[in-house]
């Protein structure tokens, strides 16, 4: 089942785009890659589905701990939603992966900004969007800086990697509010976190 609001999100700032994002073929053409026919990327945005306010989902299994302490700490008896309509926002996104067998893995995925007053990183969760089961987490650890961990092993068993170079990393000055890391060094783990570059594109 998923949560309420994402019957009524706000759409994103710009609608989604067919072609790969600048920072993808710029990272293609920095290895030499000129032809968008050799640009492999195994992963596709589905839909962007809106966006909501920290206070929309505060279900999220992924919450900072120090923004639940500080909710209930300056609430002074007032509910906690009123600390976090002033929390960053959360992105909702829908993707694909294609494993090297060519089977598709159908996802859906929630990241939220963060607050720049804490240097946040991003925090939130990846789901099988057929299923519901929880595949990824993602958790915030640090000054502007996040971890991506997939936590299904029946994913991280059934996914078949690419032997090709991809772009996982970004380059300086790309994207640099998403310092992403991994919890291991499975492919799975990182195009989830080359998918929610692509989608942070478009807020």
């Amino acid at each position: 089942m998923w949560p309420t609001c994402i019957n009524n999100l706000t759409p994103f700032a710009a609608p989604l785009r067919a072609e790969l994002p600048a920072f993808l073929v710029q990272a293609f053409h920095r290895q030499g890659i000129l032809e968008p026919a050799q640009m492999f990327i195994p992963v596709r945005i589905i839909a962007l589905l809106g966006k909501c306010g920290t206070d929309r989902y505060m279900e999220c299994p992924n919450v900072p701990q120090w923004h639940i302490d500080n909710a209930h700490e300056t609430s002074f008896g007032r509910d906690p939603v009123e600390y976090f309509k002033d929390t960053g926002k959360y992105y909702w996104f829908d993707f694909d992966i294609v494993a090297s067998d060519q089977k598709v893995i159908a996802l859906r995925a929630v990241f939220n900004e963060g607050s720049a007053d804490c240097n946040d990183g991003i925090w939130g969760a990846c789901w099988d969007r057929d299923t519901t089961e929880l595949v990824a987490n993602f958790t915030s650890i640090g000054d502007c800086e996040s971890e991506i961990k997939v936590v299904s092993e029946q994913y991280i068993n059934a996914y078949k990697p690419h032997n090709t170079w991809m772009p996982f990393q970004p380059e300086n000055g790309e994207l640099s509010y998403l310092q992403l890391y991994y919890a291991s060094n499975f492919e799975l783990d990182k195009l989830i976190g080359l998918a929610i570059r692509w989608c942070g594109e478009y807020l």
